[in-house]
């Protein structure tokens, strides 16, 4: 477990153009997932990354609140105003319905049909506008709780806004596919969790998040989505995405079984010294 004395980011990036004076005219993007956090300042007006940190912290979704307390308070950023501030989650607990048909009274027991919702969780939802969907997932409570609390001290609360993971990869993949009248499978790779997202003509047919520990389980999954699609992997196209220490492994082992794979970026990332993140989805949500 990381602790303050050595908590230092395992990436960084800072803009030549960078000047913390004018952070209150950018934007504040906070990630968390499993592996720990990162936060990136973006330059809305001219779409660039100004500055980037991300951290290491085993176990993260399981910290003790008052460690987090202490890693945001002594992270000389956050006691800047933003304009605009928004925190992303990244996990696998979540379920996606048409937008229609979702009823707030209904969202515990519709998340309920996949997962068991903990008394340290806080279920939250969302609408996908892009391919007309709602999703619902579940964070961890006093996570929730102390960013917005340290972030309100210095912005509205009409400022922060939350996502889901799934809800910026969507929202990505609508902007490239919304005229692309074909079928393609996207699988994007995040340390512990990847995706799957099937698109059909321009329309979602098929999105999911899975845990895994090794790389076959990914190709468990793909072939078990392909073939429950009845997808023909010969001429399916499937478009790799993400980061993961044996990326280049997982594009070897898929390509076993899809002959039409490529790695593709989804985000623009700001630096060759930076992976990519999910986190820099989030200049798809507004």
């Amino acid at each position: 477990m990381s602790t303050l004395t050595n908590l230092q980011p395992i990436e960084s990036y800072t803009s030549d153009d960078y000047d913390p004076l004018q952070n209150h005219l950018q934007e504040l993007w906070f990630q968390c997932h499993a592996r720990g956090f990162s936060y990136a300042i973006f330059d809305w007006h001219h779409k660039r990354f100004l500055n980037y940190n991300n951290f290491e912290v085993t176990g993260f979704y399981e910290i003790h609140p008052a460690t987090f307390e202490e890693y945001l308070n002594n992270i000389d950023v956050f006691l800047n105003d933003f304009k605009n501030i928004k925190i992303i989650f990244e996990n696998a607990n979540y379920t996606l319905m048409p937008a229609a048909l979702f009823d707030e009274e209904e969202a515990l027991a519709c998340y309920s049909l996949k997962f068991k919702l903990n008394d340290e969780e806080q279920l939250l939802n969302e609408r996908i506008p892009d391919f007309g969907a709602r999703i619902i997932y579940a964070v961890p409570k006093t996570i929730l709780n102390l960013l917005l609390a340290k972030f309100t001290d210095s912005s509205l609360r009409e400022r922060i806004k939350i996502f889901h993971h799934a809800h910026a990869l969507l929202s990505c993949l609508y902007y490239r596919t919304n005229h692309l009248n074909k079928e393609v499978c996207y699988v994007n790779l995040c340390e512990e969790t990847f995706d799957v997202v099937l698109i059909r003509n321009s329309a979602l047919h098929f999105c999911n998040t899975y845990n895994f520990n090794n790389i076959e389980d990914v190709l468990y999954f793909v072939m078990h989505a392909y073939q429950n699609n009845q997808l023909e992997p010969e001429i399916y196209e499937c478009c790799l995405s993400g980061h993961h220490a044996e990326f280049l492994k997982i594009k070897e082992l898929l390509h076993t079984y899809i002959k039409n794979i490529k790695a593709i970026p989804l985000d623009n990332t700001p630096s060759e010294y930076v992976n990519p993140s999910t986190i820099f989805l989030l200049q798809h949500c507004v």
